[in-house]
């Protein structure tokens, strides 16, 4: 999204970023002028992004092996065999 030069002198001022933006945009609540970060919106996004990192943990140790755009198997590597791919 594009940033005015009015939004970023006052972004600057207020001590944002561009990356605050974005993640206002991302997960802040939609109003009739722009968007919101409410306290409920950083309650759900937590709550997604743990989640997310239970669900990381679950696959920890796991391979899929890609040929092209196809995969081809998903297995349980063993620590040799972790090492061996990391090593190509």
């Amino acid at each position: 999204m594009h940033i005015s030069y009015h939004a970023k002198q006052r972004l600057q001022q207020r001590g944002m970023s561009e990356t605050d933006v974005d993640l206002i945009l991302r997960h802040g609540t939609e109003t009739q002028d722009g968007f919101l970060m409410r306290r409920k919106d950083v309650q759900r996004a937590e709550k997604d992004l743990r989640c997310l990192i239970n669900e990381l943990h679950r696959l920890k140790g796991k391979y899929v092996v890609v040929r092209g755009n196809t995969v081809v198997t998903a297995y349980h590597a063993r620590k040799t065999c972790q090492n061996r791919a990391l090593r190509r």
